[in-house]
């Protein structure tokens, strides 16, 4: 079995707050001359619609884009007053409708063919026609006369789109739609949205599912076109949004009828349109929150719905999607087909990896006890080096002190002076202490001997120069006496 395309990831009920039906209607104002025996004026009034079809609000307040042949029709008005006139005062029987007739009498025939327009010299019949679109936006309660729209922009042909405007009822303007970018190659699955009657909650708008072959063509399958051609013959139909199931946008509007095939005028030429009637397409801030509110409903969060949709209401209370989903939002708040209030799992839940292998702590250990051992080894070294006479002391005869601070050398010359301070020891005695014996922290260690008084590194135990203040082996300072 051949796989299927894919449907909406979207939902249309993004798109239907912003529906509107469009009505036209023409009030004529006819004269009749008649001036077979003295010339008599005979004048009547009428109304009578136009067209009628459908479209949808692009920004909050109030403008409408529908197609042209719902507002400028293809019906004349004149000649509808023109038959009507005629019948009720000549008494004969035709029909009160658009079509030119002819009657049997030669005479009246002539008379009835110069009433048809256009207007000449020899007219027997003059009609001032004016026209009136009405706009029936999607709310609830339903205004019943509607809203009179303007028309900002019509186009050279029937299925090109048209631009009302009409003055929203509501500080915060009326829903809209989201214009897609472009009618693009992609689109395959689409919705036709309708209103056959003015719309209310009792009556929302219509949609008709067909699909683009191939995707982006504007040309049906076949086995959608009877359905689609059955839309356009209703003209309830015509100027109404063509939605882009995927994206939940609109791109583009269903026209034809007449002598025009069924097609769906791209929503590129409608933003042209706007352009050509100075306004641009926007969202407005009822809008945004209510595509807040669909967010939390379509996921079932019923009880996170409600204070959302709310507040649309609050924005504006005539919103009909809005209600509805209330209403269904209390109902299934706090239930088991709430979404928000279902219980947790009790399954045990696996602990959660660290992500860190047990091998980078190992390693880790493994290059500490390396650094300990790089540091130690040296220092264990150079105390080794600092004691290399005998007894662990350095050489005390002709030794030459070679220190890096200050970078000096001292010559110490055994024999027989003393230092000048210190009284020579008794014969035979020997009043140095060991040289490996220098203690740290303990005052400056000396050996007085044939070479004079001699100090040592409390650090280090390094031999030190009579003048020297650090030690140059490792420049620990010298507590000098």
């Amino acid at each position: 079995m051949p796989m299927l395309h894919p449907h909406p990831s979207g939902s249309t009920d993004r798109i239907t707050p912003g529906a509107v039906r469009v009505e036209s209607e023409s009030h004529v104002s006819i004269t009749l001359f008649d001036d077979r025996s003295k010339l008599q004026q005979v004048v009547r009034e009428y109304d009578t619609e136009l067209a009628e079809g459908s479209g949808f609000t692009v920004t909050p307040d109030g403008v409408i884009v529908t197609a042209t042949s719902v507002v400028q029709s293809d019906r004349d008005a004149r000649i509808y007053a023109a038959n009507r006139v005629f019948a009720e005062y000549f008494k004969v029987s035709i029909p009160a409708d658009f079509e030119k007739h002819t009657i049997s009498d030669p005479d009246l025939n002539i008379r009835l063919q110069a009433c048809y327009p256009p207007r000449t010299q020899s007219s027997t019949c003059n009609a001032t026609v004016t026209t009136t679109v009405i706009a029936y936006p999607y709310l609830q309660p339903p205004l019943p006369q509607g809203l009179k729209a303007e028309i900002l922009h019509t186009g050279d042909s029937p299925v090109a789109p048209a631009v009302l405007k009409v003055a929203p009822a509501g500080k915060e303007g009326l829903p809209t739609v989201p214009l897609g970018a472009a009618l693009g190659t992609t689109v395959e699955s689409i919705d036709v949205m309708t209103l056959t009657t003015p719309p209310s909650a009792k009556a929302p708008p219509k949609l008709d599912t067909a699909h683009f072959d191939p995707p982006g063509s504007r040309s049906f399958k076949k086995e959608d076109q009877p359905k689609v051609d059955k839309l356009v013959a209703s003209r309830d139909s015509i100027g109404g949004a063509v939605i882009d199931d995927g994206k939940s946008e609109v791109v583009g509007l269903l026209a034809g009828g007449g002598s025009f095939p069924a097609t769906v005028t791209p929503v590129e030429d409608i933003k042209s349109a706007l352009v050509a009637a100075g306004v641009s397409a926007r969202r407005g801030p009822v809008d945004v929150v209510y595509e807040s509110a669909l967010a939390s409903y379509h996921n079932k969060l019923y009880a996170a719905s409600i204070p959302v949709l709310e507040r649309v209401l609050s924005q504006r209370q005539d919103h009909p999607v809005a209600i509805e989903y209330l209403r269904i939002a209390r109902t299934k708040a706090n239930t088991g087909e709430d979404a928000g209030t279902k219980k947790p799992s009790t399954a045990p839940v696996a602990k959660q990896s660290t992500g860190i292998s047990p091998w980078v702590w190992v390693t880790g250990g493994v290059v500490l006890v390396a650094a300990l051992v790089a540091i130690a080894v040296p220092m264990l070294l150079k105390r080794r080096r600092g004691g290399n006479g005998p007894g662990g002391g350095p050489p005390l005869e002709n030794a030459a002190l070679v220190t890096s601070w200050p970078a000096q050398t001292e010559m110490f010359h055994g024999g027989g002076g003393s230092h000048p301070s210190i009284p020579p020891p008794p014969p035979g005695s020997d009043m140095s202490p060991p040289l490996g014996q220098a203690q740290l922290g303990q005052p400056m260690p000396v050996q007085v001997g044939q070479m004079g008084m001699q100090k040592f590194c409390t650090q280090c135990g390094m031999r030190l120069g009579h003048a020297h203040r650090f030690c140059g082996f490792c420049g620990h300072a010298a507590d000098m006496p």
